[in-house]
C-alpha cells in the first residue's frame, strides 16, 4: 500500500485550509442538492411537514415538485484493504417514495422498502457530466440510505465498482478544498 495512503487512512491529521482534524479517511458531505439556492436556509427536519413551499432541512429538501433526501455515495479505495471514501449527497426521488421515507424516518413505518430508482442530485468532482441514475438502498437503524450508480456506461459506475486510485482520491479531496500536503506529508 502507498505509504501516503496509509498515512491518510491511519494517522490523525489537521487540514491547514479548514482546521479540521481527521483521524481516518475523510468523509465529505454536500449541504444541499445542486439546484437548491444558497439563499435557502437550512431548517430543522420538522419543517418539511410543518411548512409549505420550498424547504431545506438537514435531511430533506422540497423544491416545487421536486423531492430530495440525504444519502451516501461510497467509493472503495483501490489497494487499501477495504477502505471506502464516503460522500454525503442528495437523491431526487418520486413524491410517493419521499413520503414513504419520511414515514420510516419518523418511526411510523418499520419495514424498509425495496431498492428504489432515484437520481443523484449533486455533481461529483471526478465526473462533471450528465446526472447519474442510481438505486437507493435503504439501511437500518437511522443510517442514511446508500446510492448505487445504476448506469453501467456512466463514469461514476466504473469508479464505484473498481474503486478510486490514490491519485483520484487526492483529486477528490482537493476538489472539495482540502489541503492535500497537510493530509499526506509530515508538517
Amino acid at each position: 500500500m502507498d505509504p501516503h495512503l496509509l498515512r491518510i487512512l491511519n494517522a490523525s491529521r489537521k487540514c491547514r485550509c479548514c482546521g479540521a482534524t481527521f483521524a481516518e479517511l475523510l468523509s465529505l458531505s454536500c449541504d444541499r442538492p445542486d439546484i437548491c439556492s444558497e439563499d435557502l436556509i437550512v431548517q430543522d427536519n420538522s419543517a418539511i411537514v410543518a411548512e409549505n413551499g420550498d424547504i431545506l432541512t438537514e435531511d430533506f429538501c422540497r423544491l416545487g415538485e421536486l423531492y430530495f433526501i440525504r444519502a451516501i455515495l461510497t467509493f472503495p479505495v483501490a489497494n487499501s484493504a477495504g477502505a471506502e471514501f464516503v460522500l454525503g449527497t442528495w437523491a431526487n426521488l418520486p413524491v410517493e417514495d419521499f413520503h414513504t421515507y419520511l414515514a420510516i424516518f419518523d418511526g411510523q413505518e418499520e419495514e424498509l422498502p425495496p431498492k428504489r430508482p432515484v437520481w443523484l442530485a449533486n455533481v461529483i468532482p471526478l465526473h462533471e457530466g450528465k446526472p447519474a441514475a442510481c438505486t437507493l438502498v435503504m439501511r437500518s437503524e437511522g443510517q442514511y440510505p446508500e446510492l448505487d450508480i445504476a448506469e453501467p456506461g456512466h463514469p461514476l459506475y466504473e469508479l464505484q465498482n473498481r474503486g478510486l486510485t490514490f491519485e483520484e482520491l487526492l483529486g477528490m479531496l482537493h476538489s472539495y478544498g482540502h489541503d492535500i500536503p497537510s493530509l499526506v506529508y509530515d508538517s
